[in-house]
């Protein structure tokens, strides 16, 4: 073989490596950026639905396809300090919400907060001695205005302190838990 036989034999395997990388990198950003999103739970705002250090995907494509229902989990860029937050959809626009002793009124009727697990809230209460969700409001959402809170309420910074999201803010919608194993599924939302 000779020397310009074998330059030409290289410079096709340097062609061929950059062409999987690049290939491999659009292929990267189009599963992540349109269809999934790697979500890796920190802290423990929404437990027990996810807990810390879950991992797992959501889904960008039914954030921008689907319409946004109450109790969507979404994943949400929280602007002040550039973090990620999980958090589930309360309050939809144009809507007023208040909590009165653990009640979620929307619109002045009283709504149930089925996804919300009993023992964990009963645990954190004693009993139900102490509210779960402090009371406040009512709180009149605009025209593209969400109300976001975590499940675990005692814990959870939210839209109770960081005012309400736009839809704009919404990154991905739903959680599924790939890891630990033992937590393995989809989210529990409507």
């Amino acid at each position: 073989m000779q020397f310009n036989d074998k330059v030409t034999e290289i410079l096709k395997e340097i062609i061929y490596v950059l062409r999987t990388i690049v290939v491999c990198s659009v292929a990267v950003f189009i599963w992540t950026s349109l269809l999934f999103s790697p979500v890796y739970i920190e802290g423990s705002s929404m437990y027990p639905s996810l807990e810390d250090n879950d991992f797992g995907f959501s889904f960008v494509l039914g954030s921008l396809l689907d319409r946004y229902e109450r109790f969507d989990v979404v994943v949400t860029l929280y602007e002040k300090s550039k973090q990620l937050w999980v958090k589930r959809i309360i309050g939809l626009p144009g809507e007023t919400l208040e909590y009165d002793d653990d009640t979620l009124y929307i619109n002045g009727k009283a709504v149930d907060e089925y996804f919300l697990n009993d023992d964990y809230v009963n645990n954190q209460t004693f009993g139900g001695t102490l509210n779960f969700t402090t009371n406040f409001g009512p709180i009149v959402l605009g025209e593209d205005e969400f109300f976001l809170m975590g499940d675990n309420r005692l814990v959870s910074q939210d839209s109770r302190t960081s005012g309400a999201f736009n839809s704009s803010d919404f990154i991905s919608k739903n959680v599924f838990v790939l890891y630990p194993f033992k937590n393995l599924g989809m989210t529990k939302n409507n």
